[in-house]
């Protein structure tokens, strides 16, 4: 019987990892606590009327994609593809419980994935999504974040 991801706790502690690189990447970030939750992924409570749900999605390249400098480009149409996924399923969010919902794309978590990216010769501007107040794509391997949208 396969486990879910979220029951997972070697998953988890992957996803804490991830926000705690994008917390320290990423200037703005609140000062707040972060709570596990399941759907989306983080809670950031600010206060007792300011609650963040942070929805997190791991960018991983097919390794029949890689070249043979270990650096390879980024697929804006599978970016754009995961956005759309997450939301499709934004509606269990319960938008309404929280003040903003934001994405954060993950790719180098592991030595084993995705090789180094060239984010500098993405167009940010074309990425955009209706659901999520902001979306960031972080490269853990370089701990450089772009925010997206």
């Amino acid at each position: 019987m396969a486990r879910n991801k979220s029951f997972n706790p070697d998953h988890k502690a992957l996803e804490k990892e991830m926000i705690e690189v994008f917390r320290s990447c990423y200037a703005d970030f609140p000062r707040a606590r972060i709570k596990t939750h399941e759907s989306p992924d983080f809670q950031i409570i600010i206060n007792r009327h300011k609650t963040i749900g942070l929805e997190v999605v791991r960018y991983v390249l097919d390794s029949q994609n890689w070249n043979n400098t270990d650096t390879s480009l980024i697929d804006a149409d599978i970016l754009n593809a995961l956005i759309e996924k997450k939301e499709e399923k934004s509606s269990g969010y319960q938008r309404m419980r929280y003040t903003a919902l934001w994405l954060l794309i993950v790719s180098g978590s592991n030595l084993s994935e995705s090789p180094l990216f060239h984010p500098e010769t993405i167009d940010w501007t074309q990425f955009s999504s209706k659901v999520f107040d902001k979306v960031f794509y972080l490269d853990m391997r370089r701990e450089q974040l772009f925010q997206l949208q």
